[in-house]
């Protein structure tokens, strides 16, 4: 979810500021005291929160001085506050000019500059305020949103994990990186699935986003579509077989998996999921035979820590296959199942003795292979390190080896080397789609690590409450969310985003008052939040308290202009108002997430009401087109759009 910035961080610099520049400068003639009387007004009226009246008194400084460069930052900083970013870009800039060195005023800038869409000018504006302020976390924040609208995600990823370094609350920081890198991944897999739909790409980005979720028969269909447009695509029927997996489907899982490795007979993951369905099955003997099938492939694959099984096994039946499972042939591969078994069944003791006995069987695979691995392609031997090697010693490498590159260091497990070459192999071209999906997917799993890593170092702590909370979510365990946000509001009180999620899960399940109260919570401990002020608007749309909704969604837009389910609430509400020619600019800038139809159709009333039958009957066809479109409602529910109408 995109969590806004808000006006308290111009407040805080514009504090700071009065504290470092409480007088103007010396050297005015005539004017000099009615100067300082205009500038402690201003002054005055800051500290009763009135900055309407202060920026009157700033003005009437610049009025009589342009050059006073402390009324000129304070006006800048007031306009930022009210949301006004324009003005305070437009005065910022001029100090700036005159003050190079004013750190807290640069930053804002270069954040007013992102607000209006300048990234380009925000760029090296926030890269010279950090230059100043190495440490300010919202300005690396402004930063990262910046290389993100320009889709490097290179220099993102290097600001997201700046981020993490300087935060001194190591728990929050974890959970902060997990965010980033999630939603970095959910936002390239919805954008995968937009920019390639009616491609076998566009299919299994939104496959493996619902995969994420939970929703194993929606996922199956978009990989359904996937294959159905190009079925020879290496890894869809493995990820197929796992969606039938997850969803008790064992047999279509065995199928899928099979229908794999007749495409590439040496793929170990398709193995690996047989053994996995076998053993959904309760068939120890061909489980015992998938798995030694993947250590003929790889035993590098086979010794890569993962959870296995995936799906849960109930203990009775890893009890009933370890007693099933043959005495011969023993090996690696044996005491792999065997761990993962007596895992299953509850006996640590056995699951660690049979795990020691694999590694040290694969330890003695690696030194005999480092022996005799000298020749050939160790790529096309499903040697990973080797491969890795290989590579590096051909630099410079091609596109294709580059992809190659990112892949073999995915599997390896080495997330953080494979998001960093796949993201300079899209810096050299936006157009290759499959780096695009690896790296959504290296992201994935970078903001599981640190999920991860959040849970073992600080398993009780607030945060770690919220994952869980966003967790169930996301898997539509709306009851199970709201009770951990709650626990989690009782570690953290006064915390913004907590009061702002919860609200909006209890709009979702239309508990309006429960909500309202939420949001409202949100909204006292920061009034300039924009997504809590949509959120309210929402509310009141969704009541058909359309001129109550109205002042949140203008105060919303005031913050993030661009905010696409604002703009679509505030056209719905003024279409319903009756004021269709202030609805249409709103509506046409909402479209990117018209998924359901709504949109369209809301313009298609308010054009046919302003009598442009054409444009009226153009709005109409698309929102019946989009109706029709059975992907629509998938990409609808991972990005979180709800009909209003």
């Amino acid at each position: 979810m995109r969590r806004p910035f808000h006006s308290r961080v111009a407040i805080c610099v514009l504090l700071i500021t009065l504290g470092c520049v409480s007088a103007p400068p010396a050297g005015a003639q005539a004017n000099e005291e009615q100067e300082a009387s205009y500038f402690r007004a201003g002054q005055a009226a800051l500290k009763q929160g009135d900055l309407t009246e202060a920026a009157k008194e700033f003005k009437k400084v610049l009025d009589l001085d342009p050059n006073v460069v402390e009324a000129r930052v304070n006006l800048g900083l007031i306009y930022h506050a009210l949301g006004d970013y324009n003005q305070s870009a437009s005065n910022l800039s001029v100090a700036v000019a005159q003050r190079p060195t004013l750190a807290g005023p640069t930053l804002i800038l270069g954040m007013d500059y992102l607000k209006l869409g300048q990234v380009d000018k925000a760029i090296p504006t926030l890269q010279q305020g950090l230059r100043l302020d190495p440490s300010n976390l919202e300005a690396h924040r402004a930063l990262s949103q910046c290389y993100l609208a320009k889709s490097d995600f290179l220099h993102t990823s290097a600001e997201y994990l700046e981020l993490a370094r300087l935060n001194p609350d190591k728990g929050d920081a974890l959970y902060k990186l997990g965010h980033d890198y999630i939603n970095l991944a959910a936002r390239m897999a919805f954008h995968g699935a937009q920019v390639y739909s009616g491609s076998p790409w566009g299919n299994r980005f939104l496959g493996d986003t619902l995969y994420e979720r939970n929703r194993w028969g929606d996922a199956a269909e978009e990989y359904q579509k996937a294959l159905a447009l190009d079925p020879q695509q290496r890894g869809l029927h493995v990820a197929l077989g796992r969606a039938y997996l997850m969803a008790g489907k064992a047999d279509q899982a065995l199928a899928e998996f099979q229908l794999e490795l007749q495409r590439d007979g040496q793929s170990a993951e398709a193995s690996l999921g047989q053994a996995e369905a076998r053993l959904a099955k309760g068939q120890a003997t061909e489980a015992l035979g998938a798995v030694e099938n993947v250590w003929g492939i790889s035993p590098e694959f086979l010794a890569l820590p993962r959870l296995f099984p995936s799906v849960e096994m109930a203990r009775e039946s890893a009890l009933t296959m370890l007693r099933d499972l043959p005495a011969d042939p023993e090996g690696p591969p044996r005491d792999f199942l065997m761990a993962a078994l007596s895992l299953a069944a509850g006996d640590n003791a056995q699951a660690e003795e049979k795990w020691k006995a694999f590694q040290t069987a694969y330890r003695a695979w690696l030194n005999k292979e480092s022996g005799t691995a000298a020749g050939g392609n160790p790529c096309q031997a499903h040697r990973y390190r080797d491969c890795a090697h290989w590579l590096e010693s051909r630099q410079p490498l091609s596109t294709a080896d580059q992809l190659l590159m990112g892949k073999t260091q995915f599997t390896l497990e080495r997330y953080d080397q494979a998001a960093a070459t796949l993201a300079k192999l899209l810096g050299q071209g936006k157009g290759n789609v499959e780096a695009s999906y690896w790296l959504a997917r290296s992201y994935q799993e970078l903001g599981t690590e640190a999920y991860n890593q959040l849970e073992e170092s600080f398993p009780d702590s607030w945060r770690m409450v919220e994952v869980r909370a966003e967790s169930d979510a996301l898997r539509n365990k709306t009851n199970e969310a709201l009770e951990e946000f709650q626990h989690a509001l009782q570690l953290r009180p006064d915390d913004v985003e907590l009061h702002e999620a919860r609200g909006e899960l209890l709009l979702t399940k239309k508990s309006y008052d429960a909500a309202q109260t939420e949001l409202e919570a949100s909204l006292h401990l920061d009034p300039s939040r924009a997504h809590t002020l949509a959120l309210l608007g929402r509310l009141y749309v969704q009541k058909h308290e359309n001129e109550k909704a109205v002042p949140y969604l203008q105060k919303a837009l005031r913050y993030e202009p661009d905010m696409p389910d604002a703009n679509y609430l505030l056209g719905t509400a003024y279409v319903r108002l009756g004021q269709d020619a202030k609805a249409l600019p709103l509506l046409q800038k909402a479209v990117s997430i018209d998924f359901y139809g709504d949109i369209h159709y809301q313009m298609y009333v308010a054009y046919r009401r302003l009598g442009k039958t054409e444009l009226a009957q153009q709005a109409l066809a698309r929102s019946q087109e989009l109706r029709r479109n059975s992907a629509a409602e998938h990409q609808a529910m991972v990005s979180g759009v709800e009909k209003v109408e």
